[in-house]
């Protein structure tokens, strides 16, 4: 009784470990998108949101003007996290789906968008006549690709205590230890089984 009261315990924190790694995994890519509302690029004199290096758009003294075109790389970057927190919302829904294969979609989608948030500078389109070199890359993309790589090593913590978990014996694989009847009708089986046979071999 009190070892099945401890197995109860231990599928509860185990379920409930589970369920707050992805709950920190959703979090830190909520993070990563809203990155898009930081500054993207930085001039010498201004800095721009990754919504204007994404979309288009732009802001030049307070007057919102077409400084860029819309730049599907660095609207990829954020579509990819998009992706990644869906499956992750999907196995947070449906435990079935919370599967090796799931986590490594989902790394592999962060990764790219990781390494695409960095390229966010030499993405970026410009409407204008002026050169992308006046620009340094901004703390947003930055912040974003730091964002998917924290969700790549929570997304590893969670295959490793996956992996961990399923290690462990489950209950029907624990031997089950005979009681003294048991054993003497096993051992009684198995005279019985010698005297037959004995008796065929006799015949």
């Amino acid at each position: 009784m009190e070892n099945e009261q401890k197995e109860t315990l231990m599928s509860k924190t185990e379920e409930k470990v589970t369920i707050g790694i992805i709950i920190i995994e959703i979090f830190i890519g909520l993070l990563a998108i809203l990155t898009i509302f930081l500054p993207a690029l930085v001039s010498s004199t201004e800095s721009y949101e990754g919504v204007f290096a994404t979309f288009g758009g732009g802001s030049n003294g307070g007057i919102v003007t077409q400084f860029f075109d819309f730049s599907f790389g660095n609207f990829l970057s954020y579509l990819l996290v998009v992706a990644a927190m869906v499956i992750a919302f999907l196995r947070l829904a449906m435990p079935k789906l919370d599967t090796l294969q799931a986590k490594l979609v989902m790394i592999g989608l962060l990764a790219i968008a990781g390494l695409l948030f960095v390229l966010c500078r030499q993405m970026t389109i410009m409407h204008v006549n002026v050169s992308k070199d006046l620009f340094k890359l901004g703390v947003g993309p930055l912040l974003g690709m730091i964002a998917c790589i924290l969700d790549i090593v929570a997304i590893g913590i969670d295959i490793w205590f996956a992996r961990r978990i399923s290690l462990l014996p489950a209950k029907d694989d624990v031997p089950h230890q005979l009681t003294e009847e048991e054993l003497r009708a096993q051992v009684m089986a198995e005279i019985e089984e010698e005297k037959r046979q004995e008796e065929n071999k006799n015949e």
